[in-house]
């Protein structure tokens, strides 16, 4: 068990950024060294314990964790909320199972002590997802699965995006008929741009910014992050910012990034005076074009959350979860572990039907 400053964490992803990008490589953007950069740079405190669980017998596996001072003996998953997906990091060539049971135990023995871990979100069809649990069982652990968003994607390989138009529900496309005819009047007053380049970017994200400020959201509580990610986006070629104005002013904002052939939905917005526009709308079915057309990915992602527009754009629903480990040979472990069961007996007894993620697992 490696317990590192922020610094050394650092300095760990910089050497080990292979491994995180294999993992990237895998279906996980959310694990490739230059977002986990980002994140330690823009979000990680200085304050916060970092460890690296490492399989011993070789350099190629390891979960990657911090705790905050106030409580050292909990642990997390190194991601937040901009993250809709976390994963181990294990090279291509190990026996997966077998590295990460060698990391639950690196754990079980680690000091100072731990007594819970929470990793999240986990994709539940992964292998890896099982054999973790299976992991941390094998060392004495309690393990409680728990539900933690819906994902909404899109299949895509080889669809035109004619094809996938015609198969969107009638409002979808009436509305996208109407609203595009608006955007492609000759007066030139609405328009929709793409932002790709570098040397564009600054301008673009201040106008994502001017749009996100006059949204329904709240002010982004880190917004270095997002501005430095679209820099490292556009750098990598991953970038597709989408820009709608009138009369030269944003009213939509989209920020998508592509990776592997895949299409990420990040972060999206529209100026609630100009809601009558349905900017976001035709910003959104402009750049699905692009995705299928000129990109071709394999699918599209709308990442977290059940909001009703995204089962309109998307055709398929997935799950992410999250595990919930407790050390029962630790005293504070124990006591987690009897709070997480009981909770579990309650939500059971009180929702016959409910969704066995979130049912008290001893195994």
């Amino acid at each position: 068990m490696r317990v590192l400053t922020r610094t050394q964490l650092l300095r760990y992803v910089q050497d080990k950024h292979a491994l995180f990008d294999a993992a990237a490589a895998r279906g996980n953007p959310f694990a490739c060294s230059a977002w986990v950069l980002n994140f330690i740079a823009q979000v990680a405190a200085d304050d916060w314990h970092y460890y690296v669980a490492e399989d011993p017998s070789q350099d190629e596996g390891c979960l990657v964790l911090y705790s905050e001072r106030r409580s050292p003996h909990r642990r997390f998953a190194l991601t937040n909320y901009y993250a809709s997906l976390y994963t181990p990091l294990l090279g291509a060539a190990v026996d997966r199972e077998a590295s990460l049971t060698a990391i639950a135990a690196d754990l079980t023995r680690s000091r100072p002590a731990c007594a819970a871990i929470d990793l999240a979100p986990l994709a539940p069809e992964d292998d890896d997802t099982t054999a973790l649990q299976r992991a941390f069982v094998s060392q004495g652990w309690y393990v409680k699965r728990y539900f933690r968003f819906g994902n909404w994607h899109l299949p895509c390989a080889d669809l035109s995006f004619a094809d996938y138009m015609r198969a969107r529900e009638s409002r979808v496309r009436h509305t996208w008929s109407r609203k595009v005819k608006k955007f492609s009047k000759p007066d030139g007053l609405a328009r929709i741009r793409i932002v790709t380049a570098p040397d564009e970017i600054e301008a673009a994200m201040d106008a994502y910014e001017q749009v996100y400020a006059q949204s329904w959201k709240p002010p982004e509580p880190y917004p270095e992050f997002i501005r430095h990610w679209a820099r490292v986006c556009a750098e990598n070629g991953w970038l597709r910012l989408g820009l709608a104005s009138v009369a030269d002013v944003p009213i939509a904002a989209q920020f998508w990034f592509t990776m592997q052939r895949r299409a990420y939905i990040f972060k999206l917005a529209y100026a609630q005076d100009y809601a009558h526009w349905s900017a976001g709308t035709v910003l959104t079915a402009q750049l699905i074009e692009h995705s299928l057309e000129q990109d071709r990915v394999t699918a599209i992602d709308y990442l977290s959350g059940d909001d009703p527009y995204k089962q309109a754009w998307m055709s398929r629903r997935r799950e992410r979860i999250g595990l919930i480990a407790c050390n029962l040979g630790n005293p504070r472990g124990a006591l987690i572990a009897a709070y997480e069961y009981a909770g579990a007996l309650r939500r059971r007894w009180r929702h016959p039907g409910v969704d066995p993620t979130a049912a008290p697992d001893l195994v």
